[in-house]
């Protein structure tokens, strides 16, 4: 039977209004038919052999060698005899041990850490502005908004840069010993921040040295004036002191030039006993009958025996 009976033979006649149709196929309509066909039965046939293949593969993934060589019993096929040394591991299940070596890893177990003081809480690095003009800070001198935020912070003094130009002997700083030596003040005190607060710098001189700490010359004026009663007070007390530092000075100086002139009539006379002794004649005591002889520069005597 040919491949045109074949499809007029299985083909279902239609029923429209009670009348049977057959359909008739040109030869090139049953080549297309046939080629289409054969086409789906080899898609057919690749589709069921990579299905058996990807069986097999999994399959073959279930059975894992164990540790000592033996094949774990698995349904389906087992592995050939050549990968049976074969050990399969699931990498993103396993972990790096760094071959023994210490891991970079951080210890979970709680450890005592250093000491470190707490950070200092976030400041505006300028101070906020307000619409009301009258809550802003200003300026001490000018009135100016545009205030020195160093001194603002360091020295709780509100002046802006151009007045603290224009006033340096309001606003200039000083350094410890210049403190200490102009307006005697003691270290205790300059080391008070209530009293004195004073910005903290890198020493100039050596980078190993203590930093250097400056003061706002307005506050250690205010400071002294205070201390001393007054600009006359603290005058009076240095020029005190000045003439105290003289006279102490004056009578170690005459300390060291009485022990200099001690120490020379001392070798003078060193010089003047150290001499030979000339002996006179001797001289016979009545009542001992001892006879001696004097030495007519010092006087020195000496026993004689005379044979």
């Amino acid at each position: 039977m040919s491949a045109q009976d074949q499809i007029s033979t299985n083909t279902k006649p239609e029923k429209q209004t009670g009348a049977i149709y057959t359909i008739s196929l040109t030869p090139e309509q049953v080549k297309r038919i046939e080629e289409n066909r054969l086409k789906a039965q080899a898609k057919l046939r690749e589709k069921q052999k990579r299905d058996q293949q990807n069986n097999l593969t999994s399959t073959e993934q279930k059975g894992i060698i164990s540790n000592n060589g033996n094949i774990n019993e698995t349904k389906g096929l087992r592995p050939m005899k050549k990968f049976q040394n074969y050990v399969e591991y699931d990498f993103s299940k396993m972990k790096d041990t760094r071959g023994g070596f210490l891991s970079e890893q951080q210890d979970e177990t709680p450890k005592k850490r250093k000491w470190e003081p707490p950070e200092p809480e976030f400041e505006a690095l300028e101070p906020s502005m307000s619409i009301d003009p009258a809550e802003n800070q200003k300026c001490k001198e000018c009135n100016s908004v545009e205030l020195d935020n160093l001194f603002r912070k360091t020295f709780k003094v509100n002046v802006c840069k151009n007045c603290k130009e224009k006033y340096p002997e309001k606003y200039s700083l000083i350094t410890k010993s210049e403190a200490k030596e102009d307006y005697l003040l003691t270290d205790p005190e300059l080391r008070d921040v209530e009293i004195l607060p004073h910005l903290s710098k890198p020493n100039p001189h050596k980078a190993t040295w203590n930093n250097m700490m400056l003061y706002l010359r307005e506050q250690v004026e205010e400071f002294a004036f205070k201390k001393w009663g007054g600009e006359e007070g603290l005058d009076e007390e240095y020029e005190r002191r000045v003439s105290l530092k003289k006279k102490k000075k004056d009578k170690k100086f005459k300390s060291k030039l009485a022990d200099l002139r001690k120490r020379t009539r001392t070798d003078v006379l060193t010089v003047q006993k150290n001499h030979k002794h000339e002996f006179g004649e001797t001289e016979e005591d009545p009542e001992t009958g001892v006879t001696t002889q004097s030495c007519e520069i010092c006087g020195m005597q000496i026993e004689v025996d005379i044979l």
